[in-house]
């Protein structure tokens, strides 16, 4: 046998090694996350405005979810689509005065 079969052997049954690591731990170490996040997060509008106090949409969504805050604290979102959210999750819309963002140039 040539050497270079042998290090085409040696590599291909380190590659399967590793895929089945990889795999096993995937599937002892994953997090199951809550399918209505992606729901609730698709509801919002997605501009990552930060209005409602969260670094992004995700973050919120993951926050009405929790029941951390209520579909009103999103500033940027219709009515219609913050009573959808309020329904989906089954509770209080809530409700917050829309704020601007401006900026302060010197």
């Amino acid at each position: 046998m040539s050497s270079a079969l042998i290090a085409i052997g040696i590599m291909t049954g380190l590659g399967l090694l590793c895929a089945f690591i990889l795999a096993t731990a995937y599937r002892l170490l994953r997090v199951p996350e809550d399918p209505r996040i992606g729901v609730v997060e698709a509801l919002l509008p997605g501009t990552n405005c930060g209005a409602c106090g969260e670094p992004g949409c995700r973050a919120f969504a993951e926050g009405l979810v929790a029941a951390k805050v209520a579909p009103g604290a999103c500033t940027v979102s219709t009515a219609e689509i913050i009573e959808q959210i309020a329904e989906y999750l089954d509770m209080d819309p809530g409700g917050q005065e829309k704020r601007i963002a401006r900026l302060q140039c010197a």
